[in-house]
Parts: structure tokens; C-alpha cells; sequence
């Protein structure tokens, strides 16, 4: 009878620990649950619209900004001293002494996408929508057929007049664009033409990514993972096109330049460096319009950031965080042995992913990018006007003023951007704060 009662007692003791855990988890799981039904949806401000170049527009200013940035680098070269009274030339360059094929095989390279953005707009007037993909990939390949053929007719001639060795010269881009986007032949044609999924086609509308304000945390994190990765394929397409022009419109004049022509090898190459720098400010502001970063903004409001909690602090109430769930703000989670701590209006993001976490730290407010981008800009200008009031040659200062009128219109547009996204982005945190305070 004894041992009979003890047997009795451990089952019932058996069924209560059962009992208790199994209550245990389902608390968890309401906690859980609660936390979720907690979370406040961010609010988001519409941006204003504002006046943005098109591809063909833009392509003109890039084409006649690089056209005159390889003139004047041309006229460091071959300058003359016309303006004395024995000079033996009229002319203020010795253009006998340029290579008609350098000058034909530069402006190729300069102008083969402001060619293929004026045959594709006039195409996409007439032709047939369902026709358009294929009448653009047989474009694509009749202008790579012209443009090959013309610059091997270039380079034949070239190099009667010219070491073999400096052909490498003229080819070492070429390797450099297969290694960063393959056999593709959309970034050689178009900056705003990047590798795409049938699936991101359906998310993106006139090449602009579309944000929904989703309350699953998976939809979230998948549509941060594609905006950071359409993101890193425009900053690909930036470098390789400021780049690309900066080498061919300040370079390889200097690489052919004959061994007898004297010209100052300092100017030359801080000509080059102030090439790149527009380019590249001018590229950031075509292909990260401010409608673009609104959309990575509002997505990275809705993924949230986690904070690790340092210290002693394992007696501290939290939840085992869950890839489901929509964590509120301040909610304290465990993740991988680390503690966590919620900073976000709505967290969907990892906790320790770093990942995510520099997407919310640069996109959280966009108006610091900009502001970045301005102060950037504007020092390039400041730079360009002090080396202007200190230059006495001629040709220095002609070059100086040309670069500084193109740089003035990309700091408008970045001040203009920065202005905007600085009040918009302001309004929307005191909305936010107003709405978590209630």
C-alpha cells in the first residue's frame, strides 16, 4: 500500500511538472503574440515630387561635360604660345600633333550612351509594347557590332603610330567591366540598366524599387535584401562609370602624348582627379534620387534595429527572439547567448546581424547622406575656386571655370535634395515621437 501510494504521488507530482511547462511555453507564446500585437506601424511622410533629368538628359550633360573635360585636358598638352609676336603657329593648340584616331576611339567610348538613350527613347515611341524586350536586346546588339567595329578601326590605326605596349592602354577597362558585370551588355549601354529577376521586375515600376508597408517580418527582411542589393549594383555602376570616364577623358590623352611634348604632369593628374569627382557626384545624384532613398528609408524604419546590452544582465526579463515575430519598441530579446535590446518604431531585423544594422544606420535618415554628399561637393567647388584665384596661365584658368560651371549644377540639386529630405524627415520623427508618446 505504501509503495503504491508513493507511485501515485510521483505520477501526480509527474503530471503537475507537465502541467507547469507546458503552461510555461504557452505563456511565452502569448508574450510573444502580445509583443507583436504591440508594435507600432511606422508613419511615413510623402516625399514632394521634384524635377529629376531623364536618362537622355542626363546623358547630354555627362557627354558634354566629359567631351570638354578631354578638350581641355588635350589643351594642357599641345598649348601654344600663339600670342607672341614670333610665334610660328596662330593657333592657341598644335592640333598637327593629336591623333585624329585617339580623338575618334575617346569619343566612342564618351558618347555610345547618349546614342543608345536617343535610339531607345525614339524606339520606345512606335514600337509595340509586347515587342519592346526583344527589338531592346537586338539594339543592344547591333550598337556593340558598330561600336567594336569602330574602335578596332581606331586601334588598327593607332598603332602604326604608337607602341604596341600602349594598346593595353586603351583595352584595360575592358577587363575590368567583365569582372564586375560579366557578359552583361545592359551597364555598358545604360547607367540605370542593372541586373535584374524576373521577380524584382514585377516590384519596381519606370526602374524605381517599390516599398509595401508589411507587418510580416519575413516580406521585410526579403525586401531589404533586395533594395541593399539594388543598391550595391547602382554604387557598382557609379564607380565603373566615373571611372571609365575620368580614364579615357584624362588619361589616355597623357599615356599617348609624344615623348618630346612638355606639359605639367601635376596639372594633368589633379585635372584627372577633379574628372572622377564630377563624374562621380553626378552619377550618385542621376542613379540616388531623393524618391530612391525615400524608399530605402521607409523600409529600414520597418526592419528596426537591436542594440547588444553589455554588462550583467541575464536576470532581466526578456523573450527568446523568434524570425515571426514583429518586435516592439524597448522589447529585450535573446539571440545566439546574447542579449538585445529593441531601438526601432518596428523591428523585424536579426539581432547581431550586421547587415541589417547598416542599412538602418545609414538609411534611417537620409538627409545625413545628403548632407555628406553636400559637404562633399562643396569642397570640391571651394577647392576648384582657390586654385582659380591663386592660377595665372590662360589654359589653367579656362579649364578651372569650365569645371566649376558643371559642378555648380550638381551642388544645386544636392543642396535642394538636402533641403527637403532634412524638413520631410524632421516632420515625420516628431509624428513618430508624438505617436509613441500617446
Amino acid at each position: 500500500m505504501a509503495g503504491g501510494r508513493r507511485n501515485l504521488n510521483r505520477s501526480g507530482a509527474g503530471r503537475q511538472q507537465t502541467v507547469f511547462s507546458s503552461d510555461e511555453s504557452k505563456s511565452k507564446l502569448n508574450n510573444s503574440e502580445g509583443n507583436q500585437s504591440k508594435a507600432v506601424s511606422p508613419k511615413h511622410m510623402p516625399v514632394p515630387a521634384l524635377a529629376h533629368d531623364s536618362n537622355v538628359t542626363f546623358e547630354v550633360l555627362m557627354f558634354m561635360f566629359t567631351a570638354t573635360a578631354t578638350f581641355l585636358q588635350f589643351l594642357h598638352l599641345y598649348r601654344t604660345v600663339w600670342w607672341l609676336p614670333k610665334s610660328y603657329t596662330r593657333y592657341a593648340m598644335n592640333f598637327y600633333l593629336i591623333d585624329p584616331y585617339l580623338v575618334g576611339f575617346i569619343f566612342i567610348i564618351l558618347v555610345r550612351r547618349l546614342v543608345y538613350s536617343l535610339i531607345r527613347r525614339a524606339t520606345i515611341v512606335w514600337s509595340a509594347n509586347p515587342l519592346w524586350p526583344y527589338i531592346e536586346q537586338l539594339l543592344r546588339f547591333f550598337l556593340l557590332g558598330v561600336v567594336m567595329a569602330s574602335l578596332v578601326w581606331c586601334a588598327y590605326h593607332i598603332m602604326k603610330n604608337h607602341p604596341l605596349v600602349n594598346i593595353f592602354y586603351l583595352c584595360y577597362p575592358i577587363s575590368v567591366y567583365f569582372i564586375l558585370f560579366g557578359i552583361s551588355l545592359k551597364p555598358f549601354f545604360d547607367v540605370m540598366s542593372l541586373p535584374t529577376t524576373e521577380e524584382d521586375h514585377k516590384t519596381k515600376i519606370l526602374g524605381k524599387p517599390c516599398h509595401s508597408c508589411s507587418t510580416t517580418p519575413q516580406t521585410i527582411r526579403e525586401e531589404v535584401d533586395k533594395l541593399k542589393t539594388d543598391f550595391n549594383n547602382r554604387m557598382k555602376q557609379i564607380l565603373f562609370s566615373s571611372m571609365i570616364n575620368a580614364y579615357y577623358a584624362g588619361f589616355v590623352p597623357c599615356c599617348f602624348a609624344q615623348s618630346y611634348v612638355y606639359y605639367d604632369i601635376f596639372w594633368a593628374t589633379q585635372h584627372l582627379t577633379f574628372i572622377w569627382m564630377s563624374c562621380f557626384t553626378m552619377y550618385l545624384v542621376h542613379c540616388y534620387p531623393i524618391s530612391y532613398c525615400d524608399t530605402l528609408h521607409r523600409a529600414a524604419l520597418h526592419l528596426g534595429k537591436w542594440a547588444k546590452v553589455e554588462g550583467r544582465s541575464c536576470h532581466l526579463p526578456s523573450h527568446v527572439w523568434a524570425d515571426t515575430t514583429l518586435w516592439q519598441q524597448g522589447a529585450l530579446v535573446k539571440h545566439c547567448k546574447e542579449l538585445y535590446k529593441a531601438e526601432g518604431i518596428s523591428n523585424a531585423a536579426e539581432p547581431g546581424n550586421s547587415s541589417h544594422s547598416r542599412f538602418y544606420a545609414v538609411f534611417q535618415n537620409p538627409s545625413l547622406l545628403f548632407c555628406a554628399l553636400v559637404a562633399l561637393q562643396l569642397s570640391l567647388v571651394l577647392m576648384q575656386i582657390v586654385i582659380l584665384v591663386r592660377t595665372t596661365e590662360w589654359y589653367q584658368v579656362i579649364s578651372l571655370s569650365l569645371l566649376i560651371f558643371a559642378n555648380y549644377y550638381t551642388l544645386y540639386k544636392l543642396v535642394r535634395d538636402y533641403l527637403i529630405c532634412w524638413k520631410v524627415y524632421k516632420a515625420e520623427a516628431m509624428i513618430q515621437d508624438k505617436t509613441n508618446g500617446g
